[in-house]
């Protein structure tokens, strides 16, 4: 078979994984004593089918990332353009330092703008949930789309144009929504199936969807770089971690409250794609602001080998 093919089979094969594991991991969770992890599992026991979903789909894809790259001959993942970090750390606190920024000023300017007001439904309880949510999600992701993604675009275009194709590929993977489900009943084995068949049936209006996809991909852009420019996922990690928590947490705090969707357009707007992104001018701020404290703390870093296939600067 061809790569193209190869890759048509490795995303046939996620899916239906995914979606078949989903309910046996639901029952598998549902048997276990809640008050594991210090109450932890009693928390994830609680959570709808589609986050069981989703996280199976996550799983099913970096199981199946072996066989697929075993298969196209890729021999390391220096042909992706991710190499040894010596300084693991200190990039990932390059992320965490832009995100917390970017997140402290969006949250406020949020609240100030009057289209969202706290309400007193919070409890701390939700803290860890979110953190493991921001931690998980933020390596998968990295993982899928600036690890194995932007490298095999890196593979066959230009830097600038591999950043551009792969942000518009995660960007649009985002509005294939999982429907939501609520209650605690048990799943049938064909649910995902089922899942899978909705998804993309309930986009947002044209505004929101422009404004969220506008979002989503000057982030994608953004981590995309950053994992250029340092040659390893751990800054993109950092970054995309804090941004998951900040909303998250914001979410949990704080409601829009706008008689309509469109009401404070085009400063703000209430999240989309489950909640998970910030719509209008002032989200799109905070991400320049993240990009350009990232840029900032990356500028003296050592750049990383460069590809045979397109040398040149990558850096800023």
């Amino acid at each position: 078979m061809r790569s193209l093919g190869k890759i048509f089979l490795y995303v046939v094969l996620v899916l239906l994984g995914g979606a078949l594991a989903a309910p046996q991991a639901w029952h598998l969770i549902q048997g276990m004593p809640p008050e594991w992890l210090g109450g932890l599992i009693g928390k994830v026991q609680g959570m709808p089918f589609h986050r069981y979903l989703s996280r199976s789909l996550q799983v099913a894809a970096i199981l199946l990332l072996w066989p697929l790259l075993r298969s196209l001959r890729v021999r390391s993942l220096r042909e992706f353009g991710l190499f040894p970090d010596d300084r693991p750390g200190r990039d990932l606190l390059a992320g965490v330092a832009a995100g917390v920024v970017s997140v402290l000023l969006l949250q406020p300017a949020l609240l100030a703008s009057g289209a969202f007001a706290l309400h007193a439904l919070w409890s701390p309880g939700v803290l860890p949930r979110i953190l493991l949510t921001a931690v998980v999600v933020a390596l998968l992701e990295e993982f899928l789309f600036r690890g194995v993604i932007l490298g095999f675009f890196r593979q066959s275009m230009r830097p600038s144009w591999a950043v551009l194709c792969s942000s518009l590929l995660f960007a649009s993977l985002h509005f294939f929504n999982l429907p939501s489900s609520s209650g605690r009943e048990a799943p049938r084995w064909s649910d995902g199936l089922a899942a899978l068949g909705a998804m993309g049936a309930a986009l947002p209006s044209g505004v929101l969807f422009c404004w969220a996809f506008g979002s989503l991909v000057l982030a994608g852009m953004i981590l995309a770089w950053v994992t250029i420019r340092t040659g390893s996922l751990w800054t993109a990690v950092g970054l995309h971690g804090c941004w998951i928590f900040g909303q998250q947490l914001f979410a949990s705090l704080a409601a829009f409250r706008g008689a309509s969707p469109a009401e404070y357009l085009p400063w703000c707007g209430p999240a989309q794609c489950h909640g998970a992104v910030p719509v209008g001018i002032i989200p799109l701020l905070s991400l320049m602001v993240a990009g350009g404290i990232a840029a900032f703390l990356l500028q003296k870093r050592p750049l990383p080998p460069v590809l045979p296939a397109h040398r040149g600067d990558c850096g800023g």
